[in-house]
């Protein structure tokens, strides 16, 4: 007879049919994802001629950076054709894509992707991982609470690729904005279920961008335990 299969994890698109004389071994190979090579290296980005290095004459940008606290970050770019601070991504030290978040007229859309070639972007290199909702709460978490590698997910859903690199870290710490409080929980259920690893949902008072100190106070706390 034939046999249907789902696999109804958050982001997995397994799904079939397979005939009753398949072996336990066969059936396993269809349902396990299909590998990358291992060698695939990501393009690296082609920066567009619009993308420059910030100077005195942009000031929306200086003063989208003055605003956030983002002058100690390295590398910002400036998008002077959509009028965006540029944060650019990068792999093995070459930048595969970048995020751009309006600062001009133009709010539309908030945030934009150049390649869409990363899954994620990451701050910092501490053993705990605080999942945050944008870019620029990543940056402001890193330089707030101490050994913490903070992660924007850059969308809406978490991805295989998420799991996969949240994986490395022992604790994960899910720091989405208040209002997110229903994603934050199914977040840490799917971070949870797919590491084993300590996975915790916290409710701040505010975004993290805008550095309450209760907020800072209780991921110092939850993040160094």
């Amino acid at each position: 007879g034939i046999m249907k299969y789902n696999c109804y994890k958050l982001g997995c698109g397994t799904r079939g049919t397979y005939s009753s004389d398949m072996t336990a071994e066969d059936i396993l190979r269809r349902m396990r994802p299909a590998q990358e090579p291992a060698n695939k290296e990501v393009d690296t980005m082609e920066i567009p001629v619009y993308l420059v290095r910030p100077n005195q004459e942009h000031e929306k940008h200086r003063d989208f950076v003055l605003r956030w606290g983002l002058q100690h970050y390295p590398g910002l770019l400036y998008d002077v054709r959509q009028e965006r601070t540029v944060f650019p991504i990068l792999h093995k030290g070459r930048m595969i894509d970048a995020v751009g978040r309006a600062v001009g007229t133009r709010m539309q859309p908030k945030w934009y992707r150049y390649t869409g070639a990363a899954d994620y972007f990451t701050v910092g290199t501490g053993d705990v991982a605080i999942v945050v909702e944008d870019v620029v709460s990543a940056i402001v978490a890193e330089k707030l609470v101490p050994n913490v590698t903070a992660m924007a997910i850059l969308g809406t859903s978490i991805s295989k690729a998420h799991l996969a690199a949240l994986a490395e870290y022992p604790k994960v710490v899910i720091a989405l904005d208040p209002d997110a409080m229903s994603k934050t929980i199914s977040y840490r259920r799917e971070i949870n279920l797919w590491t084993g690893n300590e996975t915790i949902a916290m409710k701040l008072h505010d975004d993290i961008k805008y550095r309450s100190p209760e907020d800072i106070a209780k991921l110092t706390e939850i993040t160094s335990e």
